[in-house]
């Protein structure tokens, strides 16, 4: 691929799909973020309304690995508050990767959520 000659015939749209494609930690993400003027404008975007999560192409088995070590480490220092005697607050794990597979398997239980309890006779907004 010869990013010049894609530049000469002005195949822009191929260009910045090429630049979505590249890893959040990468140089010219550095240079965005480290941009004046960039920084503005991004310091005036609203903040995103979900939690934040890493992208499913960006979250292989290296990062699964180290939130499981990073979910017992918090589980270790419960422990230890609670033999201290204390009180362990509860601990959020690490997010993962949030997919449309996801959304699918919530809606799947909450329906099967609704089904179970309408056989008592409750509706959905009891749930």
């Amino acid at each position: 691929m010869d990013l010049d000659a894609w530049y000469s015939a002005g195949r822009w749209v191929g260009l910045i799909e090429l630049i979505d494609m590249l890893p959040g930690a990468c140089r010219l993400n550095e240079a965005i973020a480290n941009d004046p003027e960039m920084a503005q404008l991004m310091a005036k975007m609203p903040k995103p309304e979900g939690e934040w999560s890493p992208r499913v192409s960006e979250f292989g088995i290296t990062e699964h690995m180290l939130r499981a070590v990073i979910q017992e480490l918090k589980h270790v220092k419960q422990a230890i508050i609670a033999v201290a005697g204390g009180s362990p607050s509860n601990e959020k794990p690490f997010p993962a990767p949030h997919t449309a597979v996801d959304d699918a398997i919530a809606a799947l239980e909450r329906d099967w959520a609704v089904d179970f309890v309408a056989q008592f006779g409750f509706g959905s907004g009891d749930i």
